[in-house]
């Protein structure tokens, strides 16, 4: 049932005192009534200047000039005052500390004795803001976007760290897969224990059940001791299964059982081992009906599906994206660089079929060109690949589709590579942290260019 309070204001402030959440109850006018003690603690705000005041100007909103604006989020405020009926979005603010946190917001109609109305809104913080710790060990919230699309992937990323169920996203390459994955693990109730990452386009048949089930000494030539699989190393914490789609049918197999039981045993050992571990797959093929991937085994990672979008999708974060990541560059190098309003126009008139790491690669090969930090349309342009991808052949059974090692979006990934490698004088974690992937992705990435 509805909240319902009467008219005068002492009542309406006994209503927001009760929850432990920040709460704000807002007029059709979108003026601020009331706020609780928990939502002045949280964003450093009092009543006696928030009352009165438009709901846009009491939270710090980030770079928009109102949470709610076109480029922002769905009001739901509005929907509720249209509806008579509750409503719940997600949106990014800052706290009194300039941190961003994700809040989903609960917005409710108000119906007073005197027949006016009202929302009440009730503010559920996510896990990062909730604990000082895990907001240190995450460093804020590392996913930038304004747009509506992604704010409806942020809604879907704080959904599932409040569940356990196993969670799949799918989305093009480059679009920040393990990133949100990492994201889910950090604002989970598994936050304080392990996140790892399995790399499948790694690993072969032999290795895989090393790898992942580990195995004990004198299991074959070489093995001098016992090693500890992935799910032993995850126990307690999430595993991030990258681009499963390119799990052969066999492995998958193998894969299935262990989710289904939580039990393995090593490579050449005889004793049952049990692990608590949340997985999170992420895909950029369609493995719903397809031959080569097994149903039973999609079922079963697929409890919570997420779809992250191209950054064609949401060109409104293009820029945002860009300046976030031009001060990344600029910390590493000591530089600080901006873009020149024409090399804006040039980055929102491309497509990036890349997505974000090709957004990153670009705005490096641009910088790296530019004369005083400044970033110019022709350095934007000149670091664009000088002709669309080739044409891949679509993909057949658990095979991925060859990529021609001729094509100028091949040679000028190798570019990549080579500058973030020489960048962090060879640290190769250090690089693959700058380049979004995983070491082990890095690693596959050198070799494939002939860098190691």
């Amino acid at each position: 049932m509805p909240p319902t309070a009467d008219a005068p204001h002492i009542k309406l402030q006994s209503l927001v005192d009760i929850h432990d959440q920040p709460f704000i109850i807002i007029d059709r006018a979108f003026q601020v009534v009331a706020i609780n003690r928990a939502f002045e603690a949280v964003y450093r705000v009092s009543r006696t200047s928030a009352v009165g005041r438009p709901c846009y100007q009491v939270v710090p909103p980030d770079i928009r000039p109102c949470p709610c604006s076109p480029q922002g989020g769905r009001c739901p405020f509005m929907a509720v005052f249209a509806g008579e009926h509750s409503e719940s979005v997600t949106h990014a603010y800052r706290d009194g500390e300039g941190r961003e946190h994700l809040a989903r917001i609960q917005a409710y109609p108000i119906h007073t004795a005197s027949g006016q109305n009202a929302v009440g809104e009730l503010i559920q913080l996510d896990a990062v803001h909730r604990d000082p710790k895990v907001a240190t060990a995450a460093g804020g919230l590392p996913m930038i976007g304004n747009s509506p699309g992604f704010r409806e992937v942020l809604g879907g990323i704080l959904t599932a760290a409040q569940s356990l169920a196993p969670v799949l996203l799918q989305g093009p390459t480059g679009t920040g897969k393990e990133l949100a994955a990492a994201h889910i693990h950090r604002l989970s109730r598994r936050s304080a224990h392990p996140f790892q990452v399995l790399d499948c386009t790694t690993l072969t048949g032999d290795l895989f059940e090393s790898e992942v089930f580990g195995h004990e000494r004198g299991a074959f030539t070489g093995s001098t001791g016992d090693h500890r699989g992935i799910f032993e190393q995850a126990d307690g914490g999430t595993l991030f299964i990258d681009e499963i789609g390119e799990m052969p049918l066999p492995l998958q197999a193998k894969l299935l059982r262990v989710l289904e039981s939580g039990e393995f045993r090593r490579v050449g050992g005889t004793r049952i081992h049990r692990v608590d571990v949340r997985v999170i797959c992420a895909t950029n093929r369609e493995l719903r009906g397809v031959p080569w991937f097994r149903q039973d085994l999609y079922y079963r990672i697929a409890c919570i599906a997420l779809r992250l979008p191209s950054l064609a999708e949401r060109r409104a974060d293009i820029l945002p994206l860009a300046q976030e990541l031009l001060g990344r560059i600029g910390r590493a190098d000591g530089r600080d660089y901006s873009l020149e309003p024409a090399a804006m126009d040039a980055l929102l008139a491309y497509d990036f079929p890349g997505n974000v790491r090709e957004l990153r690669n670009l705005l490096w090969a641009a910088a790296a060109t530019a004369q005083g930090g400044r970033i110019s349309a022709s350095q934007i342009v000149a670091a664009l690949p000088r002709e669309p991808p080739i044409p891949q052949p679509a993909a057949h059974g658990h095979c991925r589709a060859p990529r021609p090692i001729e094509s100028r979006r091949v040679h000028w990934e190798a570019q990549q590579l080579e500058t973030a490698l020489a960048l962090h004088q060879g640290n190769r974690r250090a690089a693959a942290q700058e380049l979004g992937v995983s070491e082990r992705t890095l690693y596959r990435k050198i070799r494939l260019h002939g860098l190691d």
